[in-house]
């Protein structure tokens, strides 16, 4: 009986190794490798993860060998992202990742991962969005805040602290050797607020619509900016419309302003352009395309998908757009990549809540 019950267990190891062989190495293409990824282009998402659960992650994406790397950051270095990761940018070879909740950009080597350094602000500043002007200087938004941060992405020195735009500032970039910021309000504000890059000195303030909070520079540096409208959630028939706006960054006039009705649209999501000419933002009907043509914003009413995005990055280079699903915003998220027609090229799992996204080259 011993030795039959020895012989038992044996053969049951025996079975156990070749299910393993059979189906252990089976795996799902789009979920993430658990490997360490060596290579120094790519796709980075920067997942948010939930307020105050310090699950923030950050993805790797190779087109080539459309491999997935779950959360680099943490395996590069040992420690979690943060809380709130909302916005990535990539200059010289290095990766700069906004943590909102946990008030700080935290730097890595867009070749290893590994972290080259940390800012963190003083006080609660909530940093959220990024525009990077040069080696020596860039600034970010302050959420809860009326400022922007100004500091030398090299050094990671503070340069100028609490410069003073308005309410709630969001969308940032740069063109024309100015920066355009949306002071949004939450709702109750409507200006974009433009000043030197290099002097800070301001320059002149935009009224465009109720809360604009996206912003992006196109062909011919035409600054594009999406207000969502103001929500007011006792009496949605208050609610004011959407609008996508044109400036022109020579004399910082609205070239064209498209409003976009709340029946066809509702409150507008994340918008994307490029320097081709063509832009896309998130309705909630789904991915709709637009360019300027003859100084008026054109939307293809044809819809490019009908995927909810909650974040749009358009790749200028390879022609493709990106596409992020949150789900649910609890289990780890999507990314889709459409070619400019709207064809779904790929897909690959990211993590929890996948919004902004940066290409390395």
């Amino acid at each position: 009986m011993k030795c039959a019950h020895s012989l038992n267990r044996s053969l049951f190891s025996v079975l156990l190794v070749v299910t393993a062989l059979l189906f252990g190495c089976r795996s799902n293409p789009t979920a993430p490798s658990t490997e360490t990824p060596n290579a120094a282009t790519g796709v980075y998402v920067v997942n948010e993860g939930n307020i105050m659960r310090g699950n923030s992650s950050l993805t790797l994406y190779l087109p080539g060998s459309a491999k997935t790397y779950g959360d680099v950051f943490a395996a590069a270095n040992g420690r979690p992202l943060g809380d709130t990761g909302n916005d990535i940018a990539i200059l010289a070879g290095k990766v700069y990742i906004v943590v909102s909740g946990s008030q700080k950009i935290e730097v890595i080597s867009a070749e290893d991962q590994r972290s080259v350094g940390t800012l963190v602000f003083p006080g609660q500043r909530t940093p959220y969005r990024l525009a990077i002007v040069n080696e020596s200087r860039a600034f970010v938004t302050n959420l809860y805040d009326t400022t922007v941060t100004c500091f030398n992405p090299s050094t990671l020195q503070i340069i100028g602290d609490r410069v003073r735009v308005g309410r709630n500032p969001q969308g940032i970039a740069y063109a024309n050797g100015k920066i355009y910021v949306c002071v949004s309000g939450f709702g109750y504000d409507s200006t974009v607020v433009v000043f030197n890059a290099t002097t800070g000195a301001s320059i002149k303030t935009v009224a465009v619509g109720d809360s604009p909070n996206d912003i992006g520079v196109g062909a011919n540096n035409v600054v594009y900016v999406k207000c969502d409208g103001r929500s007011d959630y006792n009496d949605s028939s208050k609610d004011t419309p959407g609008s996508l706006v044109a400036i022109n960054s020579d004399n910082d006039v609205i070239i064209t302003k498209a409003v976009l009705p709340l029946a066809t649209y509702g409150h507008p999501g994340r918008l994307t352009v490029g320097s081709k000419g063509y832009g896309f933002f998130a309705s909630k009907n789904g991915i709709h395309q637009f360019r300027l043509y003859n100084s008026l914003i054109e939307i293809n009413v044809t819809l490019i998908a009908s995927l909810p995005a909650y974040g749009l990055t358009l790749d200028d280079t390879a022609d493709l757009l990106y596409a992020t699903d949150a789900k649910d915003y609890v289990q780890n998220g999507d990314v889709y990549i459409f070619d400019l027609q709207g064809k779904q090229k790929a897909k690959f799992q990211a993590g929890v809540i996948p919004g902004a996204l940066a290409f390395t080259r």
